[in-house]
């Protein structure tokens, strides 16, 4: 813009000289020579031609002139620096709260955590120093195969990315077998995005847990079955 601010100028001077000089010529003919430019048609044209050109250009030095002067003085607009959205502030417990609503979810905001129940089975929600922590606990039973309760546990692991489980025992002597799914979360905006994938692997990891919890208690009860009764187990064929 400024290479033909510059262009523009010098060549408006060059025309503007030149339509002086030309008038200057005209007027000095007439004047001092005597010349009658009406006898001469040809010339005549000539002339004409070459005042309207002059008009022509002076009205679009002028024209051009006026919209450079305004640029001039128009101030170049400033970017509107982009102003942070409420999604990217830090994650709250009531933030969480309000994504587990959004999810279709009752919760409860209970002391430095989130709780919430789907088909009557509790869930928890921890967050702390942008630790997000899903967690499902699962009191056990006196008659549970605790070796084959983590051996399912164990190789369910093994299959779903960001699940673990562990064996909690509280101070009143009770276990519990905890499933938990733990990552970083650093604004709602990644809370809004993550928490369903985050709910969906901690459901199918119960989900897969159980289906290889009594696969197995159903092998090692046909084996018992088997050692007791071997006539089970190896059927005789009758020829």
């Amino acid at each position: 813009m400024k290479d033909f601010e510059k262009d523009y100028r010098k060549w408006s001077k060059i025309a503007l000289i030149c339509i002086v000089v030309f008038l200057f010529t005209i007027a000095t003919i007439d004047a001092f020579l005597g010349f009658d430019f009406s006898k001469n048609m040809y010339v005549m044209s000539i002339v004409v031609a070459g005042c309207m050109m002059a008009l022509i250009s002076l009205t679009w030095i002028s024209i051009l002139n006026g919209k450079l002067m305004r640029t001039d003085l128009v101030e170049p607009i400033k970017p509107v620096a982009q102003v942070k959205e409420d999604c990217d502030k830090p994650v709250t417990l009531e933030d969480i709260e309000m994504c587990i609503r959004k999810e279709g979810y009752v919760p409860q905001v209970e002391e430095g955590a989130v709780s919430f129940k789907i088909a009557g089975e509790r869930y928890e929600v921890y967050y702390q120093e942008e630790k997000f922590t899903l967690v499902k606990r699962f009191g056990l039973s006196e008659d549970t195969n605790m070796s084959l309760l983590l051996e399912a546990s164990s190789q369910a692991q093994d299959e779903i990315f960001m699940f673990r489980s562990y064996m909690h025992t509280y101070d009143n002597g009770q276990s519990a077998l905890c499933f938990e799914v733990e990552t970083y979360l650093s604004s709602t905006a990644e809370l809004e995005k993550y928490f369903p994938q985050y709910l969906n692997v901690l459901l199918h990891a119960v989900d897969r847990q159980r289906e290889i919890y009594f696969q197995m208690s159903e092998a090692e009860q046909k084996k018992a079955e088997e050692s007791t009764n071997p006539a089970i187990a190896e059927p005789r064929v009758v020829s």
